[in-house]
């Protein structure tokens, strides 16, 4: 098999979002969500990816105490926003993880989808916005673990690849039919599914369905 096929309908993907409190790679992150798919499933609707989502909230005070960061600015940017937004991606929830209980689960999600360390692609809007502040609570809290989590180094641009899949026509992440989609901007678990949708509509020539 050629490299394409051994990797990209091989092994499963993951598409990673993060919400964070600040721009610093040492910002407080409070959601996570990571959503998986395979190029070789098909054109999978907005509603099954999203379904199958890891989303969790993460536990603020302990990341502080830790020596994380809240930049006043972020947070004005999120108090532009609604409240109902603020409640799903920003505040603390009553079911926000520990850190320890939520690379518990992630780590258990990952190996549920047979995340592959070495060949799973690591898709984002922004690689270097999550990868560097998930690298960095990574090393935060394991400093004597060399081997990360998240492999940082297979992440990939999703518009990077919208742009390739396309034959050059769009870089644009999200899907053209977003309007029909129960879509939430800003919800780390909306955003990786739309991503991954967006992906699969591209990769199986699917664009404007």
């Amino acid at each position: 098999a050629s490299y394409k096929e051994y990797v990209m309908t091989t092994h499963v993907q993951m598409v990673v979002d993060i919400e964070t409190l600040g721009w610093r790679e040492s910002s407080v992150i409070t959601r996570l969500a990571v959503t998986p798919f395979r190029f070789d499933e098909g054109k999978l609707s907005f509603e099954t990816l999203l379904d199958r989502t890891l989303y969790v909230a993460i536990n603020q005070r302990e990341q502080i105490d830790m020596g994380r960061t809240v930049d006043p600015k972020t947070i004005d940017w999120w108090n532009t926003h609604s409240e109902e937004l603020k409640v799903e991606s920003m505040y603390p929830t009553d079911n926000d993880l520990s850190l320890s209980e939520m690379y518990d689960t992630l780590k258990a999600f990952l190996k549920r989808w047979k995340y592959d360390h070495f060949h799973s692609f690591l898709f984002a809007r922004n690689c270097g916005f999550e990868n560097f502040r998930l690298q960095s609570l990574n090393d935060q809290f394991f400093p004597d673990e060399p081997k990360q989590v998240l492999n940082n180094w297979n992440w990939h641009e999703c518009k990077d690849w919208n742009y390739i899949l396309s034959g050059g026509e769009t870089q644009k992440w999200m899907p053209k039919d977003k309007s029909k989609l129960p879509y939430n901007a800003h919800a780390a678990n909306h955003d990786t599914a739309a991503e991954a949708y967006r992906l699969l509509q591209l990769w199986h020539g699917a664009d404007d369905e």
